[in-house]
């Protein structure tokens, strides 16, 4: 039987044509090397979408869908179910919701997924499709999957570029093992136990993207590259001859308890490094379980600069009990860093972060429902709304701290954006 899997718009990005989701590759990749008739329909980007789901010929349709998709996940299934077609949803929402049911915490989230015929968790490259109502996967060997195949996509309407050359996203594992409560799936195997993927394998993936499609520069989507400093180095040693350019994430702390890695990285062709920062705040550091501090992440930014790479650091307003001190300090490392570029965002609470999954009842705020350590938020059904940290139109604020109301970090986001 053909199998259609759907990656839903995502309308609220700034442009959906930057990065494809490799996730929705993977599987489709390796259901085909199973010996499935299997296609995918990308509708990122897509205007006219409805139109183009209502072509599907397949009778088993999937869909893979983030917390922010899921508005758009949820009405595909809608017009799909009235055509008759049996569907299943997999993905980082089907997956973080599936491990609130395991907790036995009660969310509104999991009965509108019980709407899809079939409900998968956790990686999809092995799953198989049974009937059961909901399937939680075994944790795979991502070094037995074969390398996504971005012929199943318009690869080439996707622009990204780095240092002036065109690039595309890679990942070279998957999981991160540290404990920031904000950032989801630190509960879930497949998010927090690390995969990593042999330094042959990523070396030849990039070869087949550069000689298939002409891409000489990779954003490493991995959560932290440096996760395993010796196996980054190998990494770098065997890219170091290849006129490749890169760009990628790493921990402030690693980068400065290993810094050798860091001229392995210039000599493989790294321009840009970014980091989490998070907050100039060593309380509120402590408070979200980052295991760093201020002054390591000042190290770490000195260290990529002075290695004449461009330095990026993502920064987060609306931490649980944040005051307008703490969100000073932050303001304080921007202007004393002076990076080449950094984001300001405010933290939106989601289903698998410890945030989202321990939050209590509250009735301190009448607006907000929900309290933990100090941050006062709604859980939205997201079947009906839109929730995104960071996007088009207004920059949105669904959350406050016991000092700092919505307008306020909306304001201070404001302020900090044109701190240099």
């Amino acid at each position: 039987m053909k199998v259609t899997l759907i990656n839903p718009p995502s309308p609220f990005l700034l442009d959906e044509r930057v990065f494809p989701y490799l996730g929705i590759l993977s599987v489709a990749t390796s259901w085909k090397h199973r010996g499935m008739d299997v296609e995918i329909m990308d509708l990122n980007g897509i205007k006219n979408w409805k139109k183009e789901i209502k072509s599907i010929e397949s009778k088993l349709v999937g869909i893979s869908s983030t917390s922010a998709q899921f508005k758009y996940a949820y009405e595909i299934n809608r017009i799909l179910k009235r055509r008759g077609k049996t569907t299943f949803i997999g993905g980082p929402h089907a997956t973080a919701i599936y491990s609130l049911r395991d907790k036995g915490i009660t969310d509104i989230n999991t009965q509108r997924l019980e709407e899809f015929d079939m409900i998968i968790a956790g990686d999809g490259e092995n799953a198989s499709l049974t009937g059961k109502k909901w399937t939680k996967t075994e944790l795979i060997d991502i070094n037995k999957l074969p390398i996504p195949d971005r012929r199943m996509i318009n690869i080439k309407s996707y622009k990204y570029q780095i240092d002036g050359r065109d690039a595309t996203i890679i990942m070279t594992q998957r999981g991160c093992p540290f404990r920031c409560e904000f950032c989801c799936g630190r509960d879930i195997e497949m998010y927090s136990i690390p995969r990593q993927r042999d330094p042959k394998d990523v070396v030849k993936e990039m070869d087949y993207l550069h000689d298939e499609f002409g891409f000489s520069a990779f954003m490493w989507f991995d959560d932290e590259i440096n996760i395993n400093s010796h196996r980054l180095t190998e990494l770098a040693k065997l890219l170091k001859d290849r006129d490749y350019k890169h760009r990628g994430f790493v921990r402030s702390d690693l980068l400065v308890k290993h810094p050798k890695v860091i001229d392995h990285l210039v000599e493989a062709g790294f321009v840009e490094l970014c980091s989490g920062i998070e907050s100039g705040s060593d309380r509120i550091l402590r408070i979200i379980n980052k295991g760093t501090t201020n002054q390591i992440n000042i190290q770490a930014a000195r260290m990529i600069q002075e290695h004449g790479m461009k330095y990026k650091a993502f920064t987060i307003l609306g931490h649980p009990s944040e005051t307008y001190e703490d969100v000073m300090m932050t303001k304080r490392f921007i202007q004393e860093i002076k990076p080449d570029s950094f984001d300001v965002t405010i933290l939106t609470p989601y289903p698998g972060s410890r945030i989202y999954d321990c939050a209590e009842p509250s009735n301190k705020f009448r607006v907000y429902r929900f309290e933990y350590k100090g941050l006062y938020f709604n859980m939205p059904d997201f079947s009906r709304h839109e929730v995104f940290y960071k996007g088009q139109g207004a920059h949105p604020c669904f959350s406050r701290t016991e000092e700092l109301n919505s307008t306020d970090l909306l304001n201070l986001r404001e302020e900090l954006l044109k701190c240099i």
